[in-house]
């Protein structure tokens, strides 16, 4: 097929649009970064000129707003429409090469996609509470800094509240950074849902009190 990603209807804007190939990527994970902070996102089609993407909650506010591959190749967006869970974006800068997109070519190999975070965690180690800094999430494990010195393949169990408790071990470490991975990882929903509900600004009352979500 030959057009260009639209909205419900909304009609491609000159004969450019409408010619430009279209690619469906069924299930390819890829990111949103925005100055709200990093997003999971799935990308359904892909042309020259824009994109079509399913996420699993509200668009994040502000701009600029940039797709990021598993390669770390980033593509500026502008928003077009955004319907039933789903998102246009057209391509800030013009006409991308689309083969570049859609075979991940770059010169960094294709990684699992880690999602920045800047939020203190819980974290139990034997019978010792600590708390660290959960530095970057992904399906299957996690960056978390914290000044205690954990042992390689050391069992951990990390999360509480907003955080649904995970139980993981101590793959590597450098510094104050131990990278975990997880024994029961997330789906990809339950990824960007938690991603999204931790990344929300904190509700505060009219008294001056924080609210949980």
């Amino acid at each position: 097929m030959h057009d260009r990603v639209t909205g419900p209807g909304e009609q491609p804007d000159g004969a450019e649009l409408r010619t430009a190939p279209r690619v469906s990527l069924m299930l390819r994970a890829a990111k949103l970064v925005s100055p709200a902070g990093e997003y999971l996102c799935i990308l359904r089609d892909v042309s020259a000129t824009g994109l079509k993407a399913k996420l699993f909650h509200p668009l994040p506010p502000g701009e600029p707003i940039a797709l990021e591959l598993g390669n770390g190749a980033r593509y500026l967006l502008e928003p077009v429409w955004e319907a039933d869970g789903h998102v246009g974006f057209q391509f800030h800068d013009g006409p991308i090469e689309l083969s570049a997109l859609v075979d991940e070519a770059g010169l960094y190999p294709k990684r699992q996609l880690r999602l920045k975070l800047d939020l203190p965690i819980d974290l139990g180690v034997g019978d010792m509470a600590l708390v660290g800094q959960l530095r970057d999430l992904s399906l299957h494990g996690a960056l978390v800094e914290l000044d205690h010195f954990l042992a390689l393949r050391q069992l951990v169990k990390i999360g509480g509240g907003p955080f649904p408790v995970r139980h993981a071990r101590v793959r590597w470490r450098k510094g104050n950074a131990h990278g975990l991975v997880f024994h029961e990882g997330f789906t990809l929903s339950e990824l960007a849902l938690l991603v999204e509900r931790l990344q929300k600004p904190p509700v505060i009352n009219r008294i001056g009190q924080r609210v949980n979500h």
